[in-house]
């Protein structure tokens, strides 16, 4: 098992077109095969997916991954930071 130090970055995003678990899992596959994103985690209620990833993923790079489908992912609702 190996022990990395590289700090991992964290962004959630909304997602619109999701209508059923099926869509759900869909965005994961497709936003996990980005290449850098380590994770992706959908939530279908909350309408939102969790980039889990090396480094900060550009929106753009989500969007282009999404754009072919009936899915759209942008910056969620509530502008929080750190």
């Amino acid at each position: 098992m190996e022990n990395s130090n590289v700090e991992k970055t964290q962004q959630t995003y909304r997602v619109n077109g999701m209508h059923c678990g099926g869509c759900a899992n869909t965005v994961e596959q497709k936003l996990t095969a980005l290449p850098g994103v380590d994770s992706a985690k959908v939530d279908l209620v909350k309408k939102q997916a969790v980039v889990v990833s090396d480094t900060t993923i550009k929106l753009s790079d989500l969007q282009r991954t999404l754009e072919n489908t009936s899915y759209s992912i942008a910056e969620p609702d509530n502008n929080s930071s750190r």
